[in-house]
């Protein structure tokens, strides 16, 4: 799993290198540097199951001591909608990061290893403590549970990627493994047998989880050095007569997903879930003229997620495909774009409503849903804008950010009274923001 999401960085990296390696030259860097982010984080508790992929913002600071090694600290703030209650997890997240960034800058580009030690806070963690009732004969040993944050010592290494359309403007792409040590914490231990003899709660020792995180965003530079891209002239502005693009991308879509729902109003509908999902895809795109574009992209999110509560709505692998327009405005390092993209998003493994079968009990007829998993493919219309930035005459890099608006047609869910053979939910429309950042090729 940590391999296949490896793979479309390492792919862009390798793009974005070979479209610009022949001109690399050397460059004397700004000394500071002030930025801000988007980030994607999957969590990975030692008490939990899977991954929970975490979107969030931040910013960064930077000072160049020479082009090749930097000092930096990042904070970060992941509003965690999706994310799971544990012993260890819970709630927002905080997480800051300082420590030094070593490699090689070139002219328009550069390429740098970071190593930065910092920690991850989580706000509403499980509290766990064990107490007794007064009984007859034995005390009765029960659990106590409590809201608590909990912070985590973390060190960040990995690998960082600067385009730079301009002496002041920076895009920056960063992507690694946040190592988050977990220490010791109280869990549960079993139902107790019987009563007063076996302890609820042990302590379960420290444990270190490895977790990828990726970010794109821009920064600022500011005093020393001439810079590079000062003196590239009309090469680097947007080339009209290059019409084709290709690019590659990283993307986290924050499913809201569907509540499960009964006819029962005074039982109520499910708690609200929002998944978040985080994978990559590609982009083919045709510049009718320099305001206006026809394109297509494709995602893939490689997490298996079960059906919430048994929606008839989501599971497995989720999949999307985006077609319509872009429109807007290109400037020489840069353009700004709404677009307007109609499509689809599909589930590789939904519980749906497959027929049904008569049921006999003490001579009683009842019928029955019969339930099978399925791929379900739903309507979606991606509305939002585009930042792109212009390295070159063949390079750039892409931000996405909009609303992935997902039309779920009828569902049905399995019914628990043998009177009513299923339960239905009503169509529902759903936003759910979206975020992207990758690298793009025109030609």
């Amino acid at each position: 799993m940590k391999k296949q999401r490896l793979t479309p960085v390492f792919v862009m990296i390798s793009i974005a290198l070979a479209a610009v390696a022949a001109r690399a030259q050397e460059s004397d860097a700004p000394r500071l540097e002030v930025g801000v982010q988007f980030t994607s984080l999957g969590v990975r508790a030692p008490d939990f199951f899977g991954t929970q992929n975490e979107p969030g913002f931040g910013g960064r600071v930077t000072y160049n001591f020479t082009d090749y090694f930097a000092v930096e600290a990042e904070a970060n703030y992941l509003p965690g909608r999706g994310n799971f209650r544990t012993t260890t997890t819970g709630g927002d997240i905080q997480q800051v990061q300082a420590g030094v960034k070593a490699g090689r800058r070139f002219n328009r580009f550069g390429v740098f290893a970071k190593a930065r030690p910092g920690f991850v806070s989580h706000s509403d963690t499980f509290g766990l403590t064990e107490s007794e009732l007064p009984g007859e004969v034995v005390p009765f040993p029960f659990v106590q549970f409590f809201d608590e944050r909990k912070t985590h010592f973390s060190l960040d290494v990995g690998g960082v990627l600067e385009f730079y359309p301009s002496r002041r403007l920076m895009v920056r792409f960063d992507f690694g493994d946040t190592i988050v040590r977990y220490g010791e914490h109280k869990d549960f231990v079993g139902v107790i047998v019987p009563p007063g003899q076996t302890p609820l709660l042990e302590t379960r020792p420290a444990e270190f989880t490895h977790n990828f995180q990726f970010s794109g965003g821009v920064g600022f530079r500011f005093g020393g050095g001439t810079g590079p891209a000062e003196e590239a002239g009309s090469d680097d502005s947007f080339d009209a007569a290059r019409r084709f693009e290709l690019g590659a991308q990283f993307s986290t879509l924050a499913l809201r997903v569907p509540r499960a729902v009964n006819n029962f109003p005074a039982i109520g509908p499910g708690p609200e879930v929002v998944s978040a999902e985080a994978g990559f895809g590609g982009r083919v795109g045709y510049n009718l003229t320099d305001n206006l574009a026809v394109e297509a992209e494709g995602n893939f999110y490689p997490r298996d997620t079960f059906s919430f509560a048994g929606n008839g709505a989501t599971g497995g692998y989720p999949a999307q495909m985006q077609f319509g327009v872009k429109a807007g405005r290109r400037y020489r390092r840069f353009g700004l774009f709404a677009k307007a993209r109609p499509g689809f998003v599909t589930f590789s493994r939904v519980r749906q409503l497959a027929g049904t079968e008569t049921l006999e009990i003490g001579g009683t007829s009842f019928t029955v849903g019969r339930f099978e998993d399925k791929r379900r493919t739903n309507f979606s219309l991606d509305l939002g804008g585009v930042v792109e930035f212009y390295h070159s005459r063949r390079l750039f890099t892409r931000f996405d950010f909009g609303d992935t608006i997902i039309r779920y047609p009828e569902r049905h869910q399995p019914s628990f009274f043998l009177s009513i053979p299923f339960f239905r939910a009503p169509p529902e429309t759903q936003h759910n923001f979206q975020f992207s950042a990758g690298l793009g090729f025109r030609f």
